[in-house]
């Protein structure tokens, strides 16, 4: 009797400490301002900005090794994923406590809400695929890649997601309408990070290098054919490009630089920002680029490069997601 009785209590405090976990509470955020938010890898870590006063509202201290997130059309709802982790997480900001779970399995390194908003596509890195998914969580279909899956870039009026492998020399592209892959082209080695200017039919690639040899250039290719055009020189390690006004942003993070570029790839200014910068987001004019390893933000004017301010975050911002007022 007694063994059974402390079978029960064991059992009845087991579920009681699993029940406190799934249920954490968390700071809420207010609905009504605009943040961005950054995903912070070194210390498990999510950081809130208020845009409109440009200073940090407040952290969250996450128990799983979450390394990206993507805020849903309502405004209310952020998906994490990690790598590491068995499952995706949906949290609500305004009452700071996790909603549900997507059952995903490990494997997932990058995530994008596509244009349309109603569909998330994750990529998975242990199938090397790209999976596809409804609002809900249901897994509506996926598409085999080449090994190791990383960056992924939407043509919106071509209705394509083009994918970057980190291993292969090859450019994936999918039919998003056709839900399937079609044929691709080669690239060079090690890529990272892309902008497809819609208006010149140019896809502009760059990436980290091959073994000792650090990339220096961005690579561009004809978006459809995949034909190499030109190189455009942007030491060293080009992994992120923004596409605005005319202007395109390249953030390099081997040299800790911010190139602004016209669209013909001539550098037109420059500036070192924070130290091995990965992230970069543009909103109302203004660069938010994150510094991995001096666990800050940098508030940057688009038009002449000037730092307007300096915002302190968690240990390794990895990523940052925005949520613009409505």
């Amino acid at each position: 009797m007694m063994r059974s009785l402390k079978r029960i209590v064991i059992f009845l405090v087991a579920v009681f400490f699993l029940s406190s976990c799934s249920n954490k509470e968390y700071p809420p955020v207010q609905e009504n301002l605009s943040i961005a938010a950054t995903v912070n890898i070194k210390d498990k870590s999510l950081s809130f900005i208020d845009l409109d006063k440009m200073e940090k509202m407040l952290d969250w201290e996450m128990d799983k090794p979450y390394t990206g997130a993507i805020i849903f059309p309502d405004g209310d709802t952020i998906l994490l994923y990690g790598k590491q982790v068995e499952t995706a997480d949906l949290y609500s900001l305004k009452r700071g406590q996790k909603i549900d779970s997507w059952k995903t399995g490990k494997g997932i390194v990058n995530g994008k809400l596509l244009q349309q908003g109603s569909k998330i596509a994750l990529v998975d890195q242990d199938l090397n695929k790209i999976r596809f998914f409804n609002l809900n969580g249901e897994e509506q279909w996926q598409v085999k890649t080449e090994m190791n899956p990383l960056t992924i870039l939407e043509a919106e009026k071509e209705k394509k997601l083009f994918v970057l492998s980190f291993n292969k020399k090859q450019l994936t592209v999918i039919d998003l309408v056709k839900r399937k892959k079609i044929e691709g082209y080669p690239i060079h080695p090690s890529a990272a990070g892309a902008w497809l200017n819609d208006a010149k039919g140019e896809i502009w690639i760059g990436g980290h290098g091959s073994g000792a040899e650090i990339e220096k250039d961005i690579h561009v290719y004809n978006s459809v054919s995949g034909e190499f055009i030109r190189k455009i020189p942007a030491p060293s390690m080009p992994i992120n490009f923004i596409g605005n006004d005319n202007h395109v942003f390249v953030l390099s993070h081997g040299t800790s630089k911010l190139y602004q570029l016209n669209e013909d790839g001539n550098v037109l200014d420059s500036i070192v920002v924070g130290a091995n910068p990965f992230e970069m987001l543009l909103i109302d004019n203004q660069l938010i680029i994150a510094g991995y390893d001096s666990n800050d933000l940098h508030i940057i004017d688009a038009e002449n490069l000037k730092i307007n301010k300096t915002i302190s975050v968690g240990n390794g911002p990895f990523q940052i997601v925005v949520r613009e007022r409505k």
